[in-house]
């Protein structure tokens, strides 16, 4: 056999410098990309002894890399309480499957964290090598998702708090027909009505808007309900009712909170409202053959001052007459093109459907409003009273 010459040993001596460079190269990519990963990521044998850690590893649970390698991973990053299922996963990876979950780990100083960790075998030419682990600190999307539930389940509260307030049905009185609806355009809202029963002829109206949504608002709500229906005890007047319940609010709630509300008191036998305007839109008087009319008296909304003296008003209703009370999430409905639905279009659904039960009118108007709201969604909370007086 030939002895290479020196003309071959360099070529070849030359050749395994630049297969080194190249190896030398792939390995400073490879410890490079390891530890820039955003992930801590774990290399172990078959018995669960770490091989290696990335710079991600250390900083989320706090081991050198002298420190973590040469030790079992479980007994790492494994709080007793876990270790079971840590072992599990293990048991798993090692015998080639792969594994993918969310479970608590431990850091150096005893703290836990939510992780989700990946396990997976490395394959080589059909033969496993090893394996490897990578951990996510999701403690941030934990509690995220805690929040939601308890968002949630704050909805599901509050709703039923809301469902419990409304009336369960609209009042029947001769020779009248009386309506509400309220809609809300989250799982709950801030409106409110109610119809309360004073005596044999008279029957208190209430629409009202808490300012908020939520369970917050629903609470507010509440307390407006209460505080309404026990001033109905002290058998006064409209504006009476609404001083002494701005007094209440004024002193149980922040100063961020407030509640418009009309409050008319609809007396059978004399065919009358005596009502006072606390902030509530201005409720509209349609009469046969005439143009609707708006009520006069208005005053501050409850909760906003702490002494404030409300004007009563006193309407007669006619046979034929019809009282629209609403709250702004109708009038203000908007569009994908940002229109509001408007306080006219309103006016001529009750005129051309005025001959209509008030429960169909109230149908119309909020058929009328989804056509009007098109693509967008519902942007507040819509309540309406129809009070009429049957020819």
């Amino acid at each position: 056999m030939c002895k290479p010459t020196y003309e071959e040993l360099e070529k070849r001596i030359k050749d395994l410098k630049k297969t080194e460079e190249e190896l030398y190269l792939q390995k400073t990519y490879f410890e490079k990309l390891f530890n820039s990963a955003p992930k801590a990521i774990v290399l172990h044998d078959h018995n669960d002894i770490v091989v290696n850690v990335n710079d991600e590893f250390t900083r989320m649970f706090g081991y050198s890399r002298e420190e973590a390698i040469g030790k079992p991973i479980n007994d790492l990053v494994a709080s007793e309480e876990f270790k079971e299922h840590a072992a599990a996963n293990s048991y798993m990876v090692v015998h080639g499957q792969r594994t993918d979950n969310d479970s608590k780990r431990k850091r150096k100083d005893g703290t836990l964290f939510d992780a989700w960790i990946i396990g997976a075998p490395i394959i080589h030419n059909g033969k496993q090598m090893g394996v490897y682990a990578i951990y996510r600190d999701i403690t941030g999307r934990k509690k995220a998702e805690e929040a939601r539930i308890r968002l949630k389940e704050e909805a599901r509260m509050a709703r039923d708090i809301q469902v419990n307030l409304l009336p369960k049905s609209n009042p029947e009185i001769s020779g009248y027909d009386i309506a509400g609806m309220s809609l809300p355009a989250l799982n709950v809202g801030g409106d409110y009505y109610d119809f309360i029963r004073l005596d044999e002829h008279r029957i208190a109206v209430g629409l009202g808007d808490v300012s908020g949504k939520g369970l917050a608002a629903a609470l507010v709500m509440s307390n407006l309900q209460a505080t309404i229906r026990g001033q109905t005890l002290f058998d006064g007047n409209a504006n009476e009712c609404l001083e002494r319940a701005n007094k209440l609010l004024f002193d149980r709630t922040d100063s961020k909170t407030f509640v418009s509300l009309f409050y008319g008191i609809l007396d059978t036998q004399k065919n009358t409202l005596c009502y006072a305007n606390a902030g509530q839109n201005t409720p509209l008087i349609f009469s046969p053959n005439k143009k609707p009319l708006p009520l006069k008296t208005h005053g501050p909304a409850l909760g906003l001052l702490e002494d404030v003296s409300y004007q009563k008003d006193e309407i007669s209703i006619n046979p034929g007459d019809s009282l629209l009370i609403y709250s702004d999430g109708i009038s203000e409905a908007m569009n994908d093109r940002m229109e509001e639905f408007g306080d006219e279009k309103l006016r001529k659904i009750v005129q051309r459907d005025n001959g209509n039960s008030a429960n169909d009118v109230i149908e119309k108007i909020i058929a009328a409003v989804n056509l009007h709201f098109g693509d967008a969604s519902q942007n507040d909370d819509m309540t309406i009273i129809i009070l009429k007086r049957k020819p």
